[in-house]
């Protein structure tokens, strides 16, 4: 602000008035020069980091309970200790590893835009 014009005193002149004018002018002229950076991609809500990584181990570690949990009730059932809990549990854990893995894909499908492709040296 090279320079700024502020009333001389408490006169009754409007000059207030004046200067509340040529203050919203100067922002309206500093928001219009004012460079426009790059929009936001639309995440398709307002997921934060914490929120998603909460929603990967939730998922990661129910998968793991489940499987776990199944084993230990054919185990109870049959009398197969610990065979079924073992075989169960370590299906459950391949099964919050896939479900990781889709939903990492899904949510960075949702964050990153359709960037145009490149021909690879491969590709003539």
């Amino acid at each position: 602000m090279a320079n700024p014009q502020r009333p001389t005193g408490p006169e009754g002149d409007g000059s207030s008035q004046s200067a509340t004018t040529d203050l919203a002018a100067r922002i309206a002229r500093a928001k219009g020069e004012r460079p426009q950076g790059r929009k936001p991609v639309d995440t398709g809500g307002t997921a934060s980091g914490a929120n998603r990584a909460f929603r990967l181990a939730s998922e990661f570690v129910a998968a793991i309970i489940v499987g776990a949990g199944l084993g230990y009730g054919i185990d109870m059932l049959f009398g197969t200790r610990p065979w079924a809990m073992v075989i169960l549990l370590l299906l459950g854990f391949a099964a919050g590893v896939l479900n990781v893995v889709r939903a990492a894909a899904d949510m960075n499908a949702k964050v990153t835009p359709d960037l145009p492709s490149v021909p690879d040296d491969d590709d003539e």
